[in-house]
């Protein structure tokens, strides 16, 4: 099966956000981040603020391990509460793909964002992160998931 991606640049706003950090094997990832989803939603639904878009993970690999920041876009500035903390996606030029199926092919979207910063001279600056638009609960179906992928980038 080949799957083709079509990546383009982006000019993005800064964002803020709601987020709960954390820092483990790269395995542990999935069951840490649906709890996460849930901490950070019921939060917010307590301080009466309507999260923006989708939730969204951003990573950084480290040796060993991933440390993550995960949450959702909110339209102001939140209080943290120890746990859910204020964070901000950067605005700036990034890289931005659509990858459509299981999270467990999501490496070949990154190639293909990878290739094309290559191929025009750019370097990736500051970790990434991934938007879950589909929610694997409300559609069981991995074929119909989409997964956007946001790399920052810089001049090489």
């Amino acid at each position: 099966m080949t799957i083709t991606y079509e990546v383009t640049s982006r000019t993005l706003a800064r964002e803020f956000t709601a987020v709960v950090r954390g820092e483990m094997p790269p395995d542990e990832l999935g069951a840490w981040l649906a709890g996460v989803f849930k901490t950070v939603y019921d939060y917010l639904l307590d301080l009466g603020v309507e999260p923006v878009g989708a939730p969204f993970a951003r990573y950084t690999f480290l040796a060993d391990t991933v440390a993550v920041e995960a949450g959702v876009r909110v339209p102001d500035e939140i209080p943290g509460d120890g746990l859910v903390e204020p964070s901000a996606l950067p605005g700036g030029p990034a890289a931005v793909t659509i990858h459509m199926g299981n999270y467990a092919y999501l490496d070949k979207a990154y190639g293909a964002v990878h290739g094309w910063l290559d191929a025009h001279g750019y370097v990736p600056a500051g970790p990434h992160w991934e938007v879950y638009v589909t929610d694997p609960t409300a559609e069981p179906d991995p074929a119909r998931w989409r997964t956007d992928i946001v790399v920052p980038y810089r001049t090489g």
